[in-house]
């Protein structure tokens, strides 16, 4: 909204626009489809047919904007070009065929002055358009689109998600009035120019990957996904508050440059995690507004791994989410060094020691914690008594503890605790039936004999006179099952080993000693 320049407010855009889709769904005008697990956040929504119709008419009533379909096309002189059509009904354009635009589609949104315009003047709605979203594209019809790009002079918002690029495309640079920029790339390193610092509006810049496989996914922790380098030119970009990247590289200040003392103001590195090498005091310094943050990536340096780099993160007053991938011995080694507000941490391939977790026990206002697949390594949890004084929120997923250990004391406030592809894990600490607070319980892909532990924790609560807690259990997994799926998939994750993976052969040993492998 903010990008399309519906919301003009100057502070906490984000905040507001969470505000505002909160208040839809509260008069039912929209549906949340997806909550983050700990419930905080709407993660994707949608509207009725009825509401969707409605919403149009108000658009065209009110004399906001216009909605057109750019389609890519042939000529009779088999030249191919760009064609302004009527908006077709939003079905056609999302269903899995697509009659009338066999080469490209786009959803563009048009200024109100299109209403006088004539269906020849196409130069002038190419000029006039803001916004323009990908739904269908083939992939060697791209570069009709890319060649016209300069025409569109006041576009604000550019989404093509639906085509793979191998590089940055240039014919982007000209379009100056840009807040909003979303790419798909399939290679594993992308430079952005230097020429970035052309599109001085750009708020929002989002990168993202192809799908992948499970094994492809659990293999970018031995080899890392795309890496995203940006020049220095990206701290003259004072507007660009949101990264949604895989990886990315973000340079020192230019060396005397003027503008040293400025920071940039991001607020949100969303699902962007930063090369640790970068976790300099003169960087974090430059982004310290940032509220969500990922880290992700090894170092084989030791004189970096000694060094601390990752202390710098106290200097993130603001940071309130932090996701940490890999990052072997690199994590700081007293609590003191985390930012003081973080509220969520979640630890995924760190390969940490279950007793690490009294450090992290430590941070005075953390309530969720998310340990992911290879977090911590071992098979015995025995957290210290009275730590974890805020945690409302507990996730362990794809691990090798077998022996938990565990008093309501270390969980005094918990409220949900969730376990997935536990395979050795066999029952719940008794005494969490008397965490009074605790709400909800939920097992999946976990041993029967964890589902019967939580059951005994339910009626526990019932007699001791409490509220007994929910307990949901989805997909039990059988010795037998659990045994085949695993010789399986390691038998596909060692056979990609063998195919030129030698050289990550330090890293690879330290993940697969995670599992026992």
């Amino acid at each position: 909204m903010d990008a399309e320049g519906f919301l003009k407010l100057e502070n906490d855009l984000e905040g507001e626009a969470e505000k505002c889709l909160q208040e839809l769904v509260d008069r039912c005008l929209v549906l949340a489809c997806k909550k983050s697990l700990d419930g905080t956040k709407i993660r994707s929504c949608k509207v009725h047919d009825l509401i969707y119709n409605l919403c149009l008419r108000e658009v065209q009533g009110e004399n906001i904007f216009i909605m057109n379909d750019i389609v890519l096309d042939y000529s009779y002189s088999e030249c191919r070009y760009l064609s302004m059509q009527k908006m077709q009904p939003f079905k056609r354009v999302t269903g899995d065929k697509i009659d009338y635009c066999p080469y490209g589609l786009y959803r563009a949104l048009l200024t109100p002055v299109h209403r006088q315009l004539r269906d020849h003047d196409n130069n002038d709605l190419l000029k006039q358009t803001r916004s323009i979203f990908s739904f269908h594209l083939q992939d060697s019809y791209y570069y009709i689109l890319k060649s016209k790009l300069i025409h569109f002079k006041l576009l604000k918002v550019l989404e093509l998600r639906h085509i793979e690029i191998d590089n940055f495309p240039v014919q982007i640079l000209s379009l100056i009035w840009l807040r909003y920029l979303s790419l798909l790339h399939r290679r594993k390193k992308l430079d952005i120019p230097p020429e970035i610092c052309r599109l001085w509006n750009l708020q929002t810049f989002i990168v993202q990957r192809p799908q992948k496989s499970i094994v492809q996914r659990l293999r970018t922790y031995i080899v890392p996904s795309v890496l995203i380098t940006f020049p220095e030119e990206i701290w003259g970009l004072m507007q660009l508050r949101h990264l949604k990247l895989p990886r990315f590289y973000l340079p020192d200040f230019p060396s005397g440059s003027v503008d040293k003392g400025r920071h940039l103001d991001f607020s949100n590195l969303h699902t962007s995690y930063l090369y640790p090498c970068c976790c300099t005091k003169e960087v974090i310094m430059g982004i310290q507004n940032v509220k969500e943050l990922g880290i992700c990536g090894y170092e084989t340096d030791l004189s970096i791994r000694d060094s601390g780099l990752l202390n710098n993160l106290v200097h993130l007053q603001q940071l309130e989410t932090l996701n940490i991938i890999l990052c072997f011995k690199l994590l700081p080694a007293s609590a003191i060094a985390f930012p003081a507000m973080l509220k969520k941490l979640k630890l995924e391939a760190t390969a940490l020691s279950w007793s690490y977790l009294d450090i992290i026990a430590e941070l005075p206002n953390l309530e969720v914690l998310k340990l992911m697949g290879g977090a911590c390594g071992g098979y015995e949890w025995h957290p210290n008594v009275r730590r974890f004084t805020r945690l409302k929120f507990l996730l362990i997923s794809d691990n090798s503890l077998k022996y938990w250990r565990a008093t309501d004391d270390n969980f005094p406030v918990l409220e949900r605790l969730v376990l997935k592809e536990s395979r050795n894990l066999k029952e719940i600490p008794i005494e969490f039936a008397e965490i009074y607070t605790l709400q909800l319980i939920e097992l999946d892909w976990c041993l029967p004999e964890l589902g019967e532990s939580a059951a005994r924790i339910q009626k526990e609560q019932e007699d001791i006179g409490n509220n007994p807690v929910n307990v949901r259990i989805s997909n039990p997994l059988r010795r037998l099952e659990l045994v085949l799926s695993m010789v399986g998939f390691f038998e596909q994750l060692l056979e990609k080993r063998k195919q030129g993976e030698d050289e990550q052969q330090e890293h690879a040993i330290g993940f697969y000693s995670i599992w026992g492998v």
